[in-house]
Order: C-alpha cells, then structure tokens, then sequence
C-alpha cells in the first residue's frame, strides 16, 4: 500500500517514522532538518538499510557541524549529497520517501501525481534528478598539509597581527577553537594583548594535525606613570586624568593627598628632578597646597627619556561652588601614562 503524507511538522514525522523503514530511505531536505534528525538516522546505520541523502541549501559553504556529522555518518555508509538549488530550497520542497511506498512531504502544491502510488513514482523521479544534479561529498584522507604565517612575532601589547594560511586535505580548520570553520585558504587579523600560542587545527577521515605561532608582547622602554587623589568620602584614591593630553596637567583641591607611582620593567636609572634618585617601581605622596611641577627623567641603555607634568590646586571657594556632579566629574577623570620624550 502506498501512502503520501503532507507534514505539519517535517521533523517529528521524519523522527516518528523512519525509523521503521526495512530496505531503503531518501532523505531530501536542508541543513538544519539534517541536523534535527541526524540521531535518527545514525540510529538506522547499523543496519542494512541503504541511506541516501541529498542536503538541500542555498550556497556550497558547510557549517563546522554539518562536517563533523558529515563524517560520522559517511563512515557509516550513507551517501551524502549536496544540491544549491534555490528554487527548490526557498520553496520549501523537502520530502522523505520510505521503502518506495511511503512518502513525507513538506508541501503538497509542489508534487504531481493522481494517486498515492503516482506521487511516489513522481517523487522516486525527482530524487534521482536531484542525485543526479547534486556533488557528493567525499571524505578527505591522507596527509594533511598545514602553511600557517604571521607578519609579526613581536608586537605591543593591543597590537593586531596579521595571520595567513593554506591547508591542504582537511575538511575542518580551526585557530584556537575560537575561529571555527575556516577556509582552506585565508588570512585574519587577531588583536593580541598577551603573549599569545595560535594554535591551528586540521583534520579530515583519518588524521588530525596542527602547528602554531607564539607571538610574543614586546616589554616596553617607557615608565608607566599613574596620579592618584585621595576621596575622603569614598575613602580611596581616585585615578586623575590630564585635561590636555600634551600639557600633562591635572587638578585636584586644595590640601587633598595625592599620590603618584610608577612602574618599569627595564634595567636603567629613574630620578626626579628636585627629588632626587628613586626607584624603579615605586610611589611619592604629597598634600597639594601650590601648583606642583615634576620632570621624571629615565636613563638606559636605549637612551634618555623625560616624562613631565603638573598638578594644580582648585582653589576653596570655587570648591564650595562646584556642584556635586562637578565634583564628581573632577575626581572620577583618569590618567594612566604621561610621556614625552
């Protein structure tokens, strides 16, 4: 007895039902009604049931899943194809056919036939065609071949780099886990802010390889310097920020604790001008009562370095007339490094 069934929900019925096929299934339909009764189907390849499927999308570009599925259930026996018909895709003309005698489809305006037996037939024919008409997909082996490259090893931190590859023989290609589904062929850009491992990954039937690039942060020649005012209300220092970025000053109030350290990895000699010789990673405090002028001045192997700014002293009463939003806003300004050369 033949039977065609027009399906409210394809997937249910295709998960209900197929699993009771004896000979033969067909399987028409895209990638994610694929994927949705891929359990289903990997059920049925331990049997001697012979398992066609034709993937039905709009372009020839595969997920990272629907490549791993495609690998387990190829091994297992199925021909997989894939069909970029749009036509056929935008119209929704997905159908199972069961044993040549029973049939689910997604539309039914789409399907000729007089009778039960007539459209499957029609339905037989049309899966062929599309068979016909559609590339199979292969599994890759044998050695894979990995060309992995970037323009700089060494760079400052926040830094992108520019990486390139070329793979050969590989069905999946990743860097890091994090780029998945990449193309045998192509190039990325990847900021980098610490000292990095990129790691790619390629694999197809039988082997799974990698190589990797190590991109390293350059330490850097210059004394990173932050300015600090102590907020008795928050009761904690609060990082200032300079309101010209080439003049290097900064305001704080009257009398109000202020703190300034620095930190340097390198191998040279720091001193500040009416201070004197200090360390390499420390701090100075002070109550700001007058305008207060620093020049820090660095000394190494690569040169001399100046690092100059002031801090000035609101006066009291424009204090006692600056509204709390102002206030606010004065205090909450940052400053992380102040340079020049």
């Amino acid at each position: 007895m033949y039977k065609v069934y027009t399906a409210t929900d394809f997937v249910y019925e295709i998960n209900k039902n197929i699993s009771k096929t004896k000979y033969t299934l067909q399987l028409f339909l895209s990638e994610y009604d694929f994927l949705a009764i891929s359990d289903t189907i990997l059920n049925l390849t331990n049997t001697e049931i012979d398992i066609t499927v034709i993937i039905s999308a709009l372009t020839e570009k595969k997920s990272l899943r629907i490549v791993n599925l495609f690998n387990r259930i190829i091994q297992s026996g199925v021909a997989v194809h894939w069909n970029t018909d749009n036509d056929l895709y935008e119209n929704d003309v997905h159908f199972a056919i069961i044993d040549k005698r029973f049939a689910i489809q997604k539309k039914s305006d789409y399907f000729k036939g007089e009778g039960a037996e007539a459209k499957i037939i029609f339905l037989s024919n049309l899966f062929d065609s599309f068979r016909l008409e559609s590339n199979e997909i292969k599994l890759l082996t044998g050695d894979i071949t990995i060309k992995f490259e970037t323009d700089k090893t060494f760079v400052q931190r926040n830094t992108y780099v520019n990486v390139s590859w070329e793979v050969k023989n590989a069905h999946r290609i990743s860097i890091n886990n994090t780029y998945d589904d990449l193309e045998p062929k192509g190039k990325k850009a990847i900021l980098i802010n610490d000292d990095t491992i990129l790691k790619m990954e390629a694999e197809n039937r039988e082997h799974k390889v990698s190589k990797q690039l190590i991109i390293k942060i350059l330490q850097s020649s210059s004394i990173e310097f932050t300015v600090e005012a102590f907020d008795s209300i928050i009761n904690e220092y609060v990082v200032l920020k300079s309101n010209n970025k080439r003049n290097h000053k900064y305001f704080a109030f009257y009398n109000q604790k202020i703190k300034i350290s620095w930190a340097n990895q390198n191998i040279g000699k720091l001193s500040e001008k009416l201070i004197g010789d200090l360390p390499l990673e420390g701090e100075h405090e002070f109550f700001l009562r007058h305008e207060s002028k620093f020049s820090f001045k660095f000394d190494s192997i690569y040169g001399s370095k100046k690092y100059n700014f002031c801090i000035s002293p609101v006066e009291e009463e424009k204090k006692e007339e600056m509204k709390d939003g102002e206030a606010n806003s004065l205090l909450n300004k940052i400053l992380r490094v102040f340079k020049k050369t």
